[in-house]
C-alpha cells in the first residue's frame, strides 16, 4: 500500500537560492544600463540616428527569456513544496567498542614517536567515523577496565583518550582475553546479540589467542585487529629516558608476530589491518561493520514522520520553451556544455576519455605506481601496485584480503608469497606458493620462486651451523682459560697460607709484650686510686657551698617565671585572635583557589581502576600468566 501526500502551505526546502532573483534583478538592470550607454548619439545627429541606427528586432525578447529563465530556475533550485509524504523511519542500532592496549610494549619507537601515540591519534579517528549507533572505550594491560561505556556521544569518548597511558594501569602485563571478556560483557548488558570489537594492539600471544578463540567459537561478535608494530621491532623507551630490560638484563626489543592476530580475525569474520600513514586503515575499520550486520529499530511512538515533497521538478518543465527561443544563437549549447563537460578532472595525471580502472593501468604502466594505487579498487591490483611502490607490508594486507574475497585465484597467492619473501617470512612464503601450485599446477613462477627460497633457507640453514661451530670453539676456548685461572689461582692460595704462618709467630711476640705492659699499668693505676680519695673530701666540701647557691638562684627564678607566664598568656590572646582573622580571610579566598585547583582526568582515571581493581582483587584476583612480563 502506497502511502499518502499531505498538502500542506508553500514552503522552500532550499530558500538561500532565492537570493538569486537579487543577482538576476541587478543584471537586467546593469544590461539595461549599458545599452543606453552604446547608443553612438556622439557621432550621428540624434534625427538622423533613429532611422539609420536600430537595434536587432528579437535583442528584447532574448533579453526578457534570459531574465525568465534565469528566475524560474532560481525558483526550481530553491525546491518549492506543497506536499509531505508520511514515511517509516528506523534507526540503525549497532554498537562497536574499541580496545586500546596500555602494556609497556606500546612505548617502542619503532612507530614514530611511538606506538601509543600514533594509536591514541588512530582511536580518536575511528570515533569521528563512527557517527551512528553506539560505541565504547576499553582499556588493558594486566586487567582490562571501562573506560567509556556505550554511548552515542563520540565527544565523551575522544576526552578521556589523551590521558591513557601505561602508567595508571594499576596492573602491568597484556591480558587481550580479559578486554575480549569486558567488551563482550558490556554489549550483552545493553542487549546487543552482535557486535563489533576493534583491538588497536601490537601483540597478542599464542595462549592468549588460544582462549579467545575459545570464546569466540559459535558467537557472532565480530572482532578486527589493527596492529601497531613492524617486523623489525624497536626497543621501549620509558619516560625516564632509559630502555626496558628483561630480567637478564637485555634491553626488550617487541616484534609484530602476525599469525594470531591474523587468525583471530579469520576466526571471527574479522579485518586485520597493519597501521598505514593515512587515513586508509581507519576508513576500512569504519565502513567494515556494514549496516547490514546492524539491527533496526523504529525511532518515536508511531514510527512515522513527514517528509516534504520536493516539486521543484514541475517548474523545470517551463525551461524547455525558453531554451528553444535561446537555440539560434547557440546559447542553449553552451549551457549544455557547461554542465556536461567538468572543469577539472579526478586527477591531473588521469584522462577524462577514460574510466578509472583504464586510468590506473596507465598510470601502472608509466610506473606511477602511487597513482595507480589511488586509483586502483581491487584489493589483487593496489596490492601489486604497493608491491612495485616497495610497500610490502601494505601490499600483503591487500594480497591477503584477496586470497580471502577469491580463495581459488592462485595469482592471489603467488603476489602473497611474493611478500612475505620480501619481509623475509620464508616459512609463509613457502606455503602460498605451495598454496598456489595446488590451485594451479602450471605456474611456473611460482615453482622458481619456491626453489630460490628452498635454497636461501639452505644457505641460512649453514650459516647458522657454522655460527654454531664457532660459538662451540669460542667456549672450548673460555674452558681453557679458566683452567689456567684456577692453577693460578691455588698458587696464590699457597702463597697466602705462608704468609699467614709468618703473621702468627709475629703475633705471638706481640702478645708478650702487651703482657709487660699491662703489670705496669696495675700499679701506676693503684697509686691513682689513692689521689681520687683525697680529692673526693675536697669535692664534697665544695657541693655543701653550691647547694647554698643553688637554693638562692631557684628563689630568684621563680619570681621570674610569674612574670613571663602573665606574658605569654597576653601574647595567646593576641595569637588567638590573629588566627581567627586569619581563618575568615581563607573562608573569603576558597573559591578562588579551589577554581586554581589542576584538573588532572588521569590522576582520576588512576584511582577508578585502582579501586575497581581492588574490589576484584578481593573477590576473584587475576592470575598472571604472563610469565612475571610486564609488557
Amino acid at each position: 500500500m502506497m502511502p499518502e501526500s499531505i498538502f500542506l502551505p508553500l514552503e522552500f526546502l532550499r530558500p538561500l537560492w532565492l537570493l538569486g532573483l537579487i543577482v538576476v534583478f541587478l543584471f537586467a538592470i546593469l544590461r539595461h544600463q549599458r545599452s543606453k550607454k552604446d547608443t553612438p548619439q556622439h557621432l550621428i545627429a540624434a534625427h538622423l540616428s533613429k532611422h539609420l541606427v536600430s537595434s536587432p528586432d528579437n535583442l528584447k525578447t532574448q533579453k526578457i527569456t534570459f531574465n525568465l529563465l534565469a528566475i524560474i530556475a532560481c525558483i526550481t533550485l530553491a525546491g518549492p513544496s506543497w506536499r509531505s509524504l508520511e514515511q517509516p523511519v528506523y534507526e540503525m542500532e549497532k554498537a562497536q567498542i574499541i580496545a586500546l592496549d596500555l602494556s609497556y610494549s606500546m612505548y617502542a619507537t619503532d612507530i614514530k614517536p611511538n606506538r601509543l601515540s600514533l594509536a591514541k591519534y588512530k582511536a580518536i579517528d575511528l570515533i569521528k567515523k563512527w557517527s551512528e549507533g553506539e560505541k565504547a572505550l576499553i582499556a588493558y594491560a594486566g586487567d582490562a577496565f571501562t573506560i567509556s561505556p556505550l554511548t552515542r556521544d563520540g565527544n565523551a569518548i575522544i576526552n578521556h583518550i589523551p590521558q591513557l597511558s601505561p602508567e595508571i594501569m594499576p596492573v602491568t602485563g597484556a591480558r587481550t582475553d580479559l578486554a575480549l571478556e569486558k567488551a563482550i560483557a558490556l554489549l550483552e548488558n545493553a542487549g546487543y546479540t552482535k557486535g563489533h570489537i576493534v583491538f588497536i594492539t601490537d601483540d597478542i600471544d599464542q595462549q592468549t589467542s588460544q582462549k579467545m578463540l575459545k570464546r569466540l567459537k559459535g558467537s557472532d561478535w565480530v572482532v578486527s585487529v589493527l596492529a601497531m608494530a613492524t617486523v623489525q621491532g624497536a626497543p621501549i623507551k620509558l619516560n625516564d629516558g632509559s630502555l626496558l630490560k628483561n630480567k637478564q638484563g637485555e634491553i626488550v626489543l617487541p616484534r609484530l608476530n602476525t599469525q594470531p592476530l591474523y587468525t583471530i580475525t579469520q576466526a571471527s569474520n574479522g579485518l586485520f589491518l597493519t597501521y598505514s600513514n593515512n587515513s586508509h586503515d581507519i576508513e576500512q575499520l569504519a565502513t567494515f561493520f556494514t549496516l547490514k550486520n546492524a539491527q533496526k529499530k523504529e525511532s518515536g511512538q508511531s514510527g512515522q514522520k513527514q517528509f516534504a515533497i520536493d516539486d521543484g521538478y514541475w517548474l523545470a518543465y517551463l525551461l524547455l520553451p525558453l531554451f528553444l527561443l535561446l537555440f539560434r544563437k547557440g546559447i542553449f549549447y553552451i549551457l549544455v556544455l557547461g554542465v556536461i563537460m567538468p572543469f577539472s578532472s579526478h586527477n591531473v595525471q588521469a584522462s577524462i576519455w577514460k574510466n578509472q580502472q583504464q586510468n590506473a593501468f596507465q598510470a601502472y604502466q608509466d610506473k606511477n605506481y602511487k597513482v595507480a594505487t589511488d586509483l586502483y579498487q581491487t584489493p589483487l591490483a593496489k596490492g601489486s601496485a604497493l608491491y612495485k611502490n616497495k610497500q610490502y607490508q601494505q601490499s600483503l594486507d591487500e594480497f591477503t584480503q584477496a586470497t580471502v574475497n577469491h580463495p581459488n585465484n592462485a595469482n592471489a597467492f603467488y603476489n602473497q608469497g611474493n611478500a612475505y619473501a620480501q619481509l623475509q617470512e620464508f616459512d609463509k612464503a613457502l606455503q602460498a606458493y605451495q598454496q598456489a601450485l595446488s590451485i594451479n599446477p602450471d605456474l611456473q613462477a611460482a615453482q622458481e620462486n619456491k626453489t630460490l627460497i628452498e635454497e636461501l633457507k639452505k644457505q641460512q640453514q649453514q650459516k647458522n651451523d657454522q655460527q654454531k661451530s664457532e660459538q662451540q670453539k669460542s667456549e672450548q676456548q673460555k674452558s681453557e682459560q679458566q683452567k689456567s685461572e684456577q692453577q693460578k689461582s691455588e698458587q696464590q692460595k699457597s702463597e697466602q697460607q705462608k704468609s699467614e704462618q709468618q703473621k702468627s709467630e709475629q703475633q705471638k711476640s706481640e702478645q708478650q709484650k702487651s703482657d709487660q705492659q699491662k703489670s705496669e699499668q696495675q700499679k701506676s693505676e693503684q697509686q691513682k686510686s689513692e689521689q681520687q680519695k683525697s680529692d673526693q673530701q675536697k669535692s664534697d666540701q665544695q657541693k655543701s657551698e653550691q647547694q647554698k647557691s643553688d637554693q638562692q638562684k631557684s628563689e630568684q627564678q621563680k619570681a621570674e617565671q610569674q612574670k613571663s607566664d602573665q606574658q605569654t598568656e597576653k601574647e595567646k590572646q593576641a595569637a588567638k585572635r590573629q588566627k581567627m582573622e586569619q581563618g575568615n580571610q581563607e573562608l573569603e579566598n576558597l573559591p578562588n583557589w579551589l577554581k586554581n585547583m589542576p584538573d588532572d582526568p588521569s590522576l582520576l582515571l588512576r584511582n577508578k581502576m585502582r579501586l575497581e581493581y581492588q574490589k576484584r582483587a578481593q573477590s576473584q584476583p587475576v592470575k598472571q600468566e604472563n610469565n612475571g612480563d610486564i609488557w
